[in-house]
């Protein structure tokens, strides 16, 4: 019985020491500030598509896709971009501080946008 409390304590003392590690972001892999604003434009563009602000008759044919469009805008492959997510996807706590970024971008330009009027 001494031994399995022994065990038992042992282990919650290593798993009580070993913290967070710090993730280190690859050099193939968008920082975190270039995924904001990529994802910031793809986010506006979305919302200016679902909107009634567009119009596809006025557009023609042309018909954006917002992620190959703001791609395209920032000189950036769709294969670094489905790397550089797929990345921060498997990194939750990245992830959630790539939104939390976006949402404070966000922010700012509703407040700049309600003072212009």
């Amino acid at each position: 019985m001494k031994q399995k409390i022994a065990l038992i304590f042992i282990c919650i003392l290593l798993f009580s020491c070993s913290g967070k590690q710090e993730v280190s972001i690859p050099d193939t892999v968008f920082p975190i500030e270039k995924m904001v604003k990529v994802m910031l434009d793809i986010h506006l563009l979305e919302a200016t598509l679902n909107s009634n602000t567009y119009s596809p008759d006025k557009a023609g044919a042309f018909k954006p896709s917002p992620t190959t469009d703001v791609l395209k805008e920032n000189g950036i492959s769709k294969k670094q971009w489905d790397e550089s997510f797929y990345f921060y996807s498997q990194h939750p706590d990245l992830l959630v501080k790539i939104y939390e970024q976006l949402l404070n971008d966000l922010s700012t330009m509703q407040a700049e946008a309600v003072n212009k009027k």
